[in-house]
């Protein structure tokens, strides 16, 4: 993967950002979703084919598809809320890529755009999962629905 575009660099820091915090603030949700983001990235940036201009590629959605199921599993294990939008998210851009499976049209500017603010907002709920376990955040929630990441 080559960074010519400014999209890419925006899509690094915030990785960058919201797994740093993670890592540094998080738990085992957090640590175990950034990790896997991280890996997933550089997977992603390594495996792409660069010559297929339309449409899903093979490996980036198997490698999508193991991003949910840890999500998934994440959100199935954890007490905590931000992983279910986490996998939730993600999970769109599984669905994306395979209605572009189904139907080629699909893949447009308006499907590329699609798929960069799912990933955002999975980003998103990562962070702000992290922000809410940091140190100083205070754990005193008096019941269990104002726990919201």
């Amino acid at each position: 993967m080559t960074f010519g575009a400014l999209y890419q660099w925006a899509n690094l820091l915030a990785l960058l950002l919201s797994t740093g915090v993670a890592l540094w603030w998080g738990r085992w949700p957090e640590r175990t979703a950034a990790a896997a983001m991280i890996v997933a990235w550089v997977a992603s940036a390594v495996l792409h084919d660069a010559d297929q201009l339309r449409g899903p590629q093979a490996l980036i959605m198997a490698i999508d598809i193991a991003l949910f199921l840890v999500l998934l599993t994440i959100a199935l294990k954890s007490d905590r809320w931000w992983p279910m939008w986490a996998c939730a998210f993600h999970g769109l851009t599984v669905v994306l890529a395979l209605a572009m499976l189904a139907d080629p049209r699909v893949w447009s500017r308006a499907g590329f755009i699609a798929s960069g603010v799912f990933s955002y907002l999975t980003m998103l709920s990562l962070f702000l999962g992290a922000i809410r376990r940091r140190p100083s955040a205070g754990h005193a929630a008096t019941d269990a629905a104002s726990r919201l990441t």
